[in-house]
């Protein structure tokens, strides 16, 4: 009996000396993985449309000349986005990261859909085929020409309208093909909106 009590104790032993090692590089590998990074160097306003229609924002703010109080500001977010999903919308909007130095805050957030972006932060943003939705409106072309929307080749289809009459950057998965003066261009798949007026981009 005893003896078999001292071969188990004896087991038991170098089970843990075992396990001490692997316990370490789990410290060093999965196990200890960082959260992932989502804001990065990432400090403007940012929207990145989807190909599937959800949408990334980056939202940027400073505060250093205000007195609003932002100690609560994560807790605050947080409450919304729990407010807003309820039972029956889970995951439509999700807080992916939360950065805050020397009063300058930044957000990442995941939406759906841009209607739960709409929904969620009181604005009327526009993504869809419609592209009459303004009229006959006056564009450029990617070489800066000025065209019209009737004067464009969209009518053969597959194009799609983006509009926003914030400032911020866009960042679109398919490529620009016409905008309007609103719209600064950075690349064939991103601008800059100027928030001084309804700005459109039509992408293909």
């Amino acid at each position: 009996m005893f003896k078999r009590i001292k071969l188990q104790k004896q087991m038991k032993h170098k089970q843990i000396l075992i396990l001490i090692p692997i316990l370490i590089l789990c410290l060093f590998t999965a196990c200890g993985k960082k959260k992932e990074k989502y804001i990065k160097d990432t400090n403007v306003n940012t929207i990145t449309l989807n190909e599937d229609g959800s949408i990334r924002e980056i939202a940027c703010e400073n505060f250093a000349d205000t007195s609003y109080d932002i100690s609560g500001l994560k807790d605050d977010i947080k409450a919304d986005i729990k407010s807003y999903c309820g039972s029956d919308k889970k995951d439509a909007v999700k807080l992916l990261e939360y950065k805050e130095e020397n009063r300058d805050v930044r957000v990442a957030i995941d939406y759906k859909s841009l209607d739960d972006y709409n929904a969620f932060n009181g604005t009327s943003y526009v993504n869809g085929q419609d592209l009459w939705a303004y009229g006959d409106i006056g564009l450029k072309d990617m070489s800066g020409n000025d065209i019209y929307l009737s004067g464009t080749d969209t009518g053969s289809g597959g194009y799609k309208m983006f509009c926003a009459d914030d400032a911020f950057t866009l960042n679109i998965s398919g490529e620009i093909v016409y905008y309007n003066a609103h719209v600064v261009i950075n690349s064939s798949n991103s601008a800059k909106f100027d928030g001084m007026g309804n700005a459109v981009i039509i992408y293909k």
